[in-house]
């Protein structure tokens, strides 16, 4: 009988983070949710990337690929996104081979997101099942030229924004707990009562971190009055200012601060908007962009931050999956 495996994956816009079990210890890592279609390449890759050949095609995913090939669509039931999925589980993989467990034609259990605005319907839910499972077929593809064989066995659909709920259910327990999840192009809200997801308090705003990135591109283009691209505003993030042939711009901190400032004001606003409670409420922040904007979050005294929080979504449907999976959910 083939290895049955239990894996979750959190494939946002910008990363695709996966998380598995092997030998008693939690195994996880992420990389650029990048594709780029090619042909005849033969460039050696260096550091988080990957050469993915699946039905006849190649494909360039990870870091060596410019962020202009982030699909921004708001739907992820489509071929790239999919793919990057299961460039995931093959990373896992991987990583139970070395673990000396056998990978041929294994049989995957996968926890994975889906968006708020359409995990309510359970005819989209169905759709994404089937398009992941691919139908029941065998799922072939080569990685690094390295071939995966598997099928995914069964789906477990959980709403993005969950946060570490579900992998620190002792701490909020008893609480009242809202998770913002600041992504890439979207931030998710979902409110809980007693562990219980409150349907009727999850929303979507398209916030996100790259939705910020442009604001503050735009800006500073028509200021000083030269392009500056997205990619360049990553720097800024650290940096802290706009150098332009060698020289920094003083001015430049303070218009990103205030354009920062701004962003994180409405990120707030919007839940308001939504009717969503930050009284008696725990709120915790998680996602990558959580990272990002910590310093100007942290002037919020209502909020608390996790732990490597670009991982807090992906452990909790790593804990959801193990629970359905074993039949104690």
């Amino acid at each position: 009988m083939n290895k049955i495996f239990n894996f979750a994956i959190d494939c946002g816009k910008s990363e695709c983070k996966f998380l598995g079990e092997f030998d008693n210890s939690i195994q996880k890592g992420k990389f650029k949710n990048k594709v780029l279609v090619v042909q005849d390449f033969g460039v050696e890759l260096a550091g988080n990337s990957y050469k993915v050949a699946y039905e006849n095609q190649s494909f360039l995913v990870g870091d060596a690929v410019s962020d202009d090939q982030i699909n921004y669509e708001l739907s992820k039931q489509n071929y790239n996104h999919r793919l990057s999925i299961y460039l995931g589980i093959t990373r896992l993989l991987e990583v139970a081979e070395k673990a000396k467990e056998p990978i041929a034609f294994a049989q995957i259990n996968l926890g994975i997101n889906m968006p708020l605005t359409i995990y309510k319907s359970q005819k989209k839910k169905e759709e994404f099942e089937k398009y992941l499972k691919n139908n029941g077929e065998l799922i072939a593809l080569t990685v690094n030229e390295k071939p995966f064989t598997f099928r995914i066995k069964d789906v477990v659909l959980l709403p993005e924004g969950l946060g570490s709920i579900y992998h620190q259910m002792d701490e909020y327990r008893e609480k009242n707990l809202l998770t913002i999840d600041i992504g890439s192009l979207n931030v998710s809200y979902l409110q809980f009562n007693q562990l219980t997801p409150m349907f009727d308090k999850m929303a979507v705003s398209t916030l996100g971190i790259h939705i910020l990135r442009g604001k503050i591109a735009e800006a500073l283009s028509s200021h000083y009055g030269t392009t500056i691209h997205d990619e360049v505003v990553e720097q800024i993030f650290k940096d802290k200012y706009l150098i332009l042939d060698g020289l920094k711009q003083a001015e430049s901190k303070e218009i990103v601060e205030k354009i920062i400032e701004n962003h994180v004001q409405m990120i707030f606003n919007y839940a308001k908007s939504r009717k969503i409670s930050f009284s008696n409420t725990t709120v915790v922040l998680v996602g990558g962009g959580s990272n990002v904007l910590k310093h100007y979050l942290s002037t919020y005294p209502f909020v608390q931050f996790t732990s490597e929080p670009e991982f807090a979504n992906v452990q909790s449907f790593f804990n959801v999956l193990q629970a359905k999976m074993n039949g104690k959910a």
